[in-house]
């Protein structure tokens, strides 16, 4: 009778190696090697953003600094207790915590989530530059030819005059959140 519990635990503990075989493995693919799942979803909206920005939302000082107090809040519900850091806040009307993201942000779902989309979009990339928040790299050799190009330009190209003026001018409040986020969040290699 006890050798059956056992083969339980024994296949439970393959799978557990198997698993993290598989995601330390995942590591060797051509997209830039950002691994939590709020960054995954931000990596899929940031495509979006760089190829039409232009079209986007404009961004203005208030919302820019919303957005500012709604990294601040991801920031304290990623620190909570029992939570976990290893992945970020979703933002969504589903759940509790995108609603009081969006909440503390004083902007709406959309608007909260159209700003995150072109911050994100600039911000990835000055950060594979160097230019700002944790150290990030990314191994060219291997990396998609759009993503190289993308690399080697001005992320603020894609954005309207006056977008980029106000996104400049709101750096210093935006990138220290967006940068403890993406610390937070981000795999360890």
């Amino acid at each position: 009778m006890r050798t059956r519990p056992l083969g339980i635990v024994a296949g439970a503990a393959t799978l557990l190696v198997f698993g993290a075989v598989l995601v330390a493995c995942s590591a060797e693919f051509d997209g830039p090697p950002v691994a939590s799942a709020a960054m995954d979803s931000r990596a899929a909206a940031d495509s979006k953003t760089a190829a039409g920005a232009k079209a986007g939302i404009e961004l203005t000082p208030a919302l820019l600094e919303g957005y500012a107090k709604g990294l601040r809040k991801e920031i304290e519900i990623i620190r909570r207790p029992g939570r976990g850091t290893h992945y970020g806040v979703t933002i969504s009307k589903y759940g509790d915590e995108g609603p009081e993201v969006v909440k503390a942000s004083g902007l709406s779902l959309d608007e909260y989530r159209a700003v995150q989309d072109v911050v994100d979009g600039v911000f990835t990339i000055l950060n594979f530059q160097g230019k700002i928040g944790p150290p990030r790299s990314i191994d060219l050799d291997k990396a998609d030819p759009a993503w190289r190009e993308r690399l080697a330009g001005d992320p603020f190209d894609k954005l309207s005059s006056a977008s980029a003026k106000a996104l400049r001018d709101h750096m210093d409040i935006l990138v220290p959140p967006w940068s403890e986020v993406v610390g937070m969040t981000a795999l360890n290699d």
